[in-house]
């Protein structure tokens, strides 16, 4: 009897450790199933470690980017248009880790809980990005060799339109590329540099939510100003100046004490209410952080942050929903990559979420595009950038003594049939209102016309 028990007993705990193995496994499945599906060594997906079985992808208009045939992935003939995409597209090896071979191979192989990779069409799922793969052409050929970025999306709606980074590759084709610094980053989504002047409109902000009476605050640039004992410059001798002059003429002197005057908590905290010091995402891809960190810093220190130096540092990502802030009115409709989804049965998936951020009021929106509004009239050249309604701001951002600096240009439309922020920024090129600004304009001109 005693020996029937413990048989008993013994059964009882082999069929609880089964249980109990049987709800772990079931319960890693839940959890890191896609990836064991997804892993390079699954034969259904992967040949010789490239990615082989996976859905079509296709820009705004239909234009397919990549596909499998056969057991193959191709990408679009024409090798403008893959190295202009490959950031956006990715690589079949996994290492543009942003793109979207990588960042939505689920979807893309049509992995599901239940089938696991399996599908009808034995090929994946369809996705339909909001880029347009000819304006991301041009965009790539106003770079040329130059390292950097270019980033446009509707603020209305949220599609990206263009998300151009160089120095760019070929997916097709990705012999010699070790030799190439950064070629696999993409620099809208993970990039960081320093600001330069681009700043100055997260220290106007400020200014306008923080400071009573905001008109009345004029400060004096003499070539500079002194700031605890220690001497900022500026470019100009630009006298007596309120902070609309100060944003036309991108005084330094004027923007360090208006950060002065605001203070550390102050400042931090409108920079953190447009997205620095957290990382924020597009579609679910982390993007790099942008930066803010003056509460250990010296006067002379926080100065220069309030125009975008010291340790200041802007991922391109994060500024253009900036933009997008100011151009919805104080409300930014969250930038988005991939429209949807559809499945061999024809089902389709939509992705964007309408997600909205409030970054600001909108008073100070609207004070604040008027500002760039004139920067563009009074500075920049209206003529240069004409039937946009351009509203801009330039950044020179000083990286070392012995670099040129980085040239940025930032803003956006206000032309009805163009409703497009942007943010450029070449690397080493120079002054905002150089190299950047000449690219900005000939994106935005190629942009399709929105109704």
């Amino acid at each position: 009897m005693k020996r029937i028990s413990f048989h008993s007993l013994a059964v009882i705990v082999v069929a609880l450790l089964f249980c109990a193995g049987l709800g772990l496994f079931y319960g890693r499945l839940a959890l890191v199933g896609d990836a064991w599906a997804t892993y390079p060594t699954n034969r259904h997906l992967y040949k010789d470690g490239h990615l082989v079985k996976a859905g079509e992808i296709t820009d705004r208009d239909g234009t397919v980017l990549a596909y499998t045939r056969k057991g193959t992935r191709y990408f679009h003939e024409d090798i403008r248009i893959r190295q202009a995409t490959a950031h956006t597209v990715g690589d079949l090896d996994g290492f543009v880790s942003t793109g979207v071979h990588s960042a939505f191979l689920n979807e893309l192989t049509g992995y599901d809980l239940i089938n696991g990779t399996y599908n009808m069409s034995g090929e994946g799922h369809d996705m339909r990005l909001t880029v347009d793969a000819d304006l991301s052409v041009t965009a790539c050929q106003a770079l040329g060799n130059r390292a950097g970025t270019v980033g446009i999306y509707n603020y209305k709606t949220g599609e990206i339109l263009c998300m151009v980074s160089t120095p760019t590759f070929d997916p097709a084709s990705e012999t010699g590329l070790a030799e190439e610094k950064g070629v696999y980053v993409n620099r809208l989504l993970s990039g960081s540099y320093a600001p330069g002047s681009i700043f100055k409109l997260v220290t106007a902000l400020s200014a306008l939510e923080n400071l009573d009476d905001v008109a009345s605050h004029r400060y004096t640039c003499a070539r500079g100003v002194t700031i605890g004992g220690e001497w900022l410059s500026c470019l100009g001798n630009h006298g007596k100046v309120d902070l609309e002059s100060a944003l036309v003429k991108s005084c330094n002197a004027a923007f360090a004490q208006f950060a002065l005057t605001l203070g550390r908590s102050r400042l931090t905290k409108t920079a953190e209410k447009v997205g620095f010091n957290q990382t924020l995402t597009m579609d679910g891809i982390a993007c790099t952080q942008s930066c803010y960190q003056v509460e250990k810093s010296n006067d002379i220190d926080f100065g220069w942050s309030g125009i975008g130096q010291h340790n200041d540092t802007v991922n391109p990502f994060q500024f253009l929903t900036f933009m997008g802030g100011i151009a919805g009115g104080g409300t930014c409709v969250w930038p988005y990559l991939v429209e949807d989804i559809s499945s061999f049965s024809g089902t389709v998936k939509t992705m964007s979420n309408g997600k909205r951020v409030s970054m600001m009021s909108k008073d100070a929106a609207a004070t604040l595009s008027d500002m760039m509004r004139k920067d563009v009239t009074d500075h920049y050249g209206d003529g240069n950038f004409a039937g946009l309604e351009l509203c801009a701001k330039t950044g020179t951002a000083e990286i070392g003594d012995q670099s040129t600096p980085h040239s940025w240009f930032v803003g956006f439309c206000r032309a009805p049939d163009k409703p497009y922020a942007f943010v450029v920024v070449v690397e080493n090129a120079g002054a905002g209102l150089g190299v950047a600004s000449h690219i900005a304009a000939r994106v935005l001109k190629a942009a399709p016309k929105w109704s």
